[in-house]
């Protein structure tokens, strides 16, 4: 075990870092709450649950295809960040003036799958910078991890943001605000001179290396475990008569998932296949034994934070070696898959999750959780002892 030189402070010191790090957050942190913004304008414009689940389920679907996005990116560079960009946020200002028109629901839902279809692939472009930059004093296991806890944060502060513009004003005003806030993230990062360095690839797509495809596969069920968790806790604070503790439950752990993301850039335990594999099992751990609190809140809620410190540890450690075996030129795109599958897997747990919470109790949902947690770990294994065999794109650095 060593602590990596210079610090958090030393890495934000750096101006070209800083800039590229905070903007991409900016658009990171308005891309995040428009889930939220969504939901609430299309309940209060139509007043139904189905068209507001159809609008919510076209814009995630969209947003899928973020690999096709990163691989424009890839080949035209930051202008190609910020005409996406561009295209997104008019797709969800149209959504706010066919709502001030009264206009016809199907338009909802279609704007909304337009606005998916053109998200631009902040975290992949941020990721795929961190990943070229010289490795001096584990400077990229520290970038890595900061972009990784300030995603992480994220998920916690854009929904309150959200809740604050529509108390304020209006569902539509927030949307507006996410809008702006979206464009001039990817604008100022698509200008930063960490950005602007690499040279747009014009040559064919290098192919995804097999141990890559094998990563995002074991990651798949890793993400299927914090589907679940997105079901299993809110029926576990309902359960229990306090519904509201659902936030408090999943802000926990969102917590912990912050601060092992900077643990984990801090402190290096080994190589990165082996912090991979063990951040894995601790969270399966973790998970597991939280199903013996599922009935008393505020232990769950403490426990949840061990499990969270070790996805932290994942998602810090896994970007890095995702970063270090992507093709050179495809960054942007081989992050996206990571993407992909984080959203799959999300979908596919929340989904059986919700089946099997209903059938048998939150209980099993958290079994569900940890299991799939569980199961990631022979794949994980699988795909980081095929990474041993392929040239890293930064030879110098350890995996």
């Amino acid at each position: 075990m060593r602590d990596t030189s210079g610090g958090y402070g030393a890495v934000l010191a750096k101006r070209p870092i800083r800039d590229l790090l905070l903007a991409s957050l900016c658009g990171r942190f308005a891309f995040n709450a428009l889930g939220l913004g969504f939901v609430l304008f299309a309940t209060a414009e139509t007043g139904s649950i189905a068209i507001t689940g159809a609008l919510v389920a076209t814009f995630a679907i969209t947003t899928a295809f973020a690999p096709v996005r990163g691989r424009i990116v890839d080949r035209h560079g930051p202008g190609a960040l910020a005409a996406l960009a561009a295209a997104c946020s008019a797709s969800v200002a149209l959504v706010v003036v066919a709502g001030a028109l009264d206009g016809p629901s199907w338009a909802f839902v279609a704007l909304a799958g337009l606005a998916g279809l053109f998200a631009p692939p902040l975290g992949p472009f941020a990721r795929s910078v961190w990943s070229g930059l010289a490795d001096e004093g584990e400077l990229q296991q520290r970038v890595h991890a900061l972009d990784a806890a300030g995603e992480e944060a994220a998920l916690i502060v854009s929904p309150l943001l959200v809740s604050v513009f529509v108390l304020v004003g209006s569902p539509g005003l927030a949307l507006g605000v996410c809008a702006g806030a979206l464009v001039a993230g990817a604008f100022v990062a698509g200008r930063t001179s960490l950005a602007r360095a690499p040279a747009a690839r014009t040559g064919p797509s290098p192919p995804i290396p097999a141990s890559l495809w094998l990563v995002f596969v074991a990651f798949l069920p890793t993400a299927a475990a914090l589907g679940a968790l997105d079901i299993a806790l809110p029926a576990a604070a309902t359960e229990r008569g306090h519904p509201a503790a659902a936030g408090a439950l999943e802000a926990a752990m969102a917590v912990g998932t912050v601060a092992g993301s900077l643990l984990a850039g801090k402190v290096v335990l080994g190589t990165i296949r082996r912090r991979v594999v063990v951040s894995q099992g601790l969270m399966a751990v973790g998970l597991a034994v939280s199903t013996l609190f599922a009935t008393q809140l505020v232990l769950l809620g403490a426990v949840l934070v061990v499990p969270g410190i070790a996805l932290g540890a994942l998602f810090a450690s896994l970007y890095l070696l995702v970063g270090r075996l992507a093709p050179r030129g495809s960054g942007t795109r081989t992050f996206g898959w990571l993407v992909t599958a984080n959203n799959s897997g999300l979908a596919l747990g929340a989904a059986a999750a919700g089946a099997l919470s209903d059938a048998s109790g939150p209980v099993a949902g958290l079994w569900l959780a940890a299991t799939c947690a569980l199961a990631g770990i022979a794949p994980a294994a699988g795909a980081l002892i095929l990474s041993g065999r392929i040239p890293l794109t930064n030879p110098a650095t350890r995996v």
